[in-house]
């Protein structure tokens, strides 16, 4: 079946407008310029005008504006430039990185268009192609750090270590503001030396993990693995008995590392309480009440999903403190996370928690029908996943426990100083929901 036509996706979304289903018209129109297609200047134009219409509707009015604009002033490189630039805080990386790429062919070798192609890029997960557009302007490596620092983590995040071995020694900070950014790509090639038990391929998820930032991966899902999936969820329906997996695999992790956390700390928020007394439960430690004010450390923290804890709590985190370990179940790959956790038991795109409404097979008609939530305390869960039973060995036969210790013996235990932030995909593709 052929994709649809420029002008019959067009015709469709309008046709949406008109009916009034604004969203409709977004889901159908947005793949006209969705990155990597490449468009005819005369329908960029014309769909920039659509998109303004669509962004009308739906209530994004500077969206609006700046598209417009665009569409009625296609050679004005400025509005392009921040047409791209809101796009990207928008969450719309593909169809910025469209709006970019024409706009550099306006400006070629403009260093602020080029950044934000980049980081467009990097947003979609594009890694490979941020780096060919930085390749493509090597005058811009002699004055510019940002450019060499973007090439050295782009090639990184595409798994060109060669590349960012090249490239660091060219990193030497040139005012304060660069520090953190070489730090960060040393600390890749330091921690990939030291990971020699992994294979650093395409396929190695828990490899590529803590090479980029620092953490150990606890559970890889099987579901998938071969077919486009590697390891990383795309939908998660969690269950109780994965949750008490990551904990043992947490107590035999931190053994390995010869640490005993004086105590469990856990976030405000349900469902971080119910993590916080299972892991008291099997790791057989004190719970202490999450502090009011200060760093919850020495002890371990403990997160059910970092992306759901207040971000004036995950603040207080960014510092890696003295005798302070950060464990969440759940990490989310597909958008940055502030920080990352030092343990994490899966990667997910979407997930919905054991005690959340689930879908279940209705035993009377045999279709799907949602669930009810389950309703018991934080206590009773908590305790109830201290008793759950061993996941099915189907579930875990892309775990490997012994390359998981082994990497854990060679990483060693995490060293105080700021954690490193939860970086999207990586060398390891996986197949996601747009």
């Amino acid at each position: 079946m052929s994709e649809p036509s420029y002008s019959a996706r067009r015709e469709t979304a309008l046709a949406c407008l008109s009916a009034g289903d604004a969203a409709a018209a977004f889901r159908e129109f947005r793949w006209t310029l969705w990155y990597p297609r490449q468009l005819p200047a005369e329908e960029l134009v014309d769909g920039l005008g659509v998109m303004s219409r669509i962004f009308v509707a739906m209530g994004h009015r500077e969206l609006a504006e700046r598209a417009a604009h665009a569409s009625v002033d296609p050679l004005d490189p400025d509005g392009l430039d921040e047409l791209g630039y809101q796009l990207v805080e928008a969450g719309l990386p593909a169809i910025a990185a469209t709006v970019l790429g024409r706009c550099l062919e306006l400006v070629p070798g403009s260093e602020q268009v080029v950044t934000e192609l980049v980081a467009a890029l990097s947003r979609q997960l594009a890694h490979g192609d941020a780096r060919r557009v930085l390749d493509a302007h090597p005058g811009l490596f002699e004055t510019s750090f940002l450019c060499r620092y973007l090439r050295a983590f782009n090639a990184a995040m595409a798994g060109d270590l060669a590349a960012v071995r090249a490239d660091l020694p060219r990193l030497a900070p040139v005012e304060p503001a660069h520090d953190v950014m070489a730090a960060r790509i040393a600390a890749i090639v330091a921690r990939a030396d030291r990971a020699t038990c992994c294979r650093l391929d395409a396929t190695d998820l828990r490899g590529w993990h803590h090479v980029l930032t620092g953490c150990l991966l606890l559970h890889q899902s099987p579901h998938g693995f071969d077919d486009g999936m590697h390891g990383r969820y795309a939908w998660l329906q969690d269950s109780l008995a994965l949750i008490r997996l990551g904990l043992m695999r947490l107590r035999a992790v931190l053994a390995e590392w010869e640490l005993t956390p004086p105590c469990v700390y856990a976030p405000p928020g349900r469902e971080h309480d119910v993590l916080g007394e299972a892991a008291a439960r099997v790791l057989e430690l004190p719970l202490q009440p999450w502090p009011a004010v200060g760093v919850p450390a020495p002890g371990l923290v403990v997160a059910y999903d970092l992306a759901t804890v207040d971000p004036r709590d995950l603040e207080r985190l960014f510092d890696r403190r003295r005798g302070q370990i950060l464990y969440a179940h759940a990490s989310q790959w597909t958008e940055d996370g502030a920080i990352a956790a030092d343990v994490t038991t899966v990667l997910y795109q979407s997930i919905v928690a054991p005690w959340q409404p689930q879908l279940a097979i209705d035993p009377v008609t045999g279709g799907a029908r949602t669930g009810e939530p389950d309703l018991r305390t934080a206590g009773e869960l908590g305790a109830a996943v201290a008793a759950a039973a061993e996941p099915d060995a189907a579930d875990q036969v892309r775990d490997d426990p012994p390359g998981l210790f082994a990497l854990a013996r060679a990483a060693g235990a995490p060293p105080s100083g700021r954690r490193e932030r939860g970086w999207a995909g990586g060398p390891v593709s996986s197949n996601r929901f747009l």
